[in-house]
């Protein structure tokens, strides 16, 4: 909401624009196709979603044709039955669509495992805040987790590893940027 002092400069020069708050300002392109962060703290809430809108879908299947679809049999085509044309169609295709979404992040996780390089940290520290069922209360009980799973470390130390993982997961969910790249060729090219 703008401020007297606000609307009156607007008032006084009509070709002024006023601040956006930070919650409105505009997002790069890459900040809005690629927000690894966001995706991730809404795994669990999509991937309940999703489990839901299966059973959904499951009821309204066994309501009009009298079957179940098990977890495998979602794609309806795999059932040998036609939606065509039919609301259901949609609705299979959409959660199909879902599922393979959360296939593909649960597996950028398990290629972070596979990091040579700390990578059960990352993926520890990846899958108690954004993978596990139940999310964990607060920092400090993920911390006392990672320390019972062998990796204490401190509330500092813990941050840097976060981003370090998030960072992993955003390199191999999207590929590396041109400007990684070219911090990476610095490194090897002399002045």
């Amino acid at each position: 909401m703008p401020t007297k002092k606000k609307a009156a400069q607007a008032a006084e020069d009509p070709k002024r624009v006023a601040e956006k708050p930070a919650a409105e300002k505009e997002l790069s392109p890459e900040e809005r196709l690629h927000n690894t962060k966001l995706l991730l703290k809404k795994f669990r809430d999509v991937d309940y979603a999703v489990k839901v809108a299966e059973e959904e879908l499951n009821l309204r299947f066994e309501q009009e044709y009298g079957t179940r679809l098990s977890t495998l049999e979602v794609n309806a085509e795999l059932a040998g039955m036609d939606l065509s044309n039919t609301k259901l169609e949609s609705y299979t295709r959409s959660i199909v669509r879902s599922k393979n979404m959360l296939g593909v992040i649960r597996a950028a996780l398990e290629a972070v495992r596979q990091n040579p390089n700390q990578g059960e940290l990352l993926y520890q520290i990846l899958y108690l805040n954004y993978f596990s069922p139940q999310k964990p209360k607060n920092r400090d009980s993920i911390i006392d987790m990672l320390d019972d799973a062998g990796f204490p470390m401190v509330v500092s130390t813990y941050h840097l590893y976060l981003n370090t993982a998030i960072e992993a997961i955003d390199r191999i969910l999207w590929g590396f940027t041109t400007r990684d790249c070219m911090e990476i060729l610095c490194q090897f090219v002399s002045d």
